[in-house]
């Protein structure tokens, strides 16, 4: 009875240690997605905050090209700022591996067409200087204008 009962410890030791490890991995990954959602919600909140104060003649020059420019405003300024503030966060976030990339992927999608936008083009003349400090955010959406083909100086309708 004893060297069985010796067996059964030697048995259940590594089974218990592999048992912990893949329960600690198990968990260390739902607490990974739950931050993912929390982040998601959060920036959520703040990027439907800062369309609540778009100027009503900017927003559909937020995504299409051909869409007349909105006059300049420092209302427009300040929100397309508040929204690059987002972006650079949140790519400093991707960057950093504290957002998973399928967050990142759907999020960059609308970066980029908003980021290559004749609207934010015309703006960013002005606002990449607040950039100077973060240089892989600054090249990040230089590369995106770079890459766009619609011309910038288009007067509204």
């Amino acid at each position: 009875m004893y060297i069985n009962l010796d067996l059964l410890l030697k048995f259940a030791t590594p089974v218990g240690v592999v048992g912990g490890f893949v329960s600690l991995i198990y968990t260390i990954n739902n607490v990974r997605r739950q931050i993912n959602v929390q982040i998601l919600m959060k920036y959520t909140e703040r990027y439907e905050h800062i369309l609540d104060g778009f100027p009503e003649d900017a927003l559909l020059g937020r995504f299409n090209p051909d869409a007349p420019l909105p006059q300049e405003s420092t209302q427009l300024t300040i929100c397309l700022l508040k929204y690059l503030n987002l972006c650079s966060e949140e790519y400093y976030l991707w960057k950093h591996k504290y957002l998973s990339k399928t967050v990142w992927v759907v999020w960059e999608g609308d970066l980029k067409r908003i980021i290559g936008s004749p609207l934010l083009r015309r703006e960013w003349l002005r606002l990449k200087t607040e950039y100077l400090s973060h240089k892989d955010f600054l090249e990040y959406v230089e590369n995106i204008q770079a890459s766009q083909k619609a011309p910038v100086s288009r007067e509204p309708k």
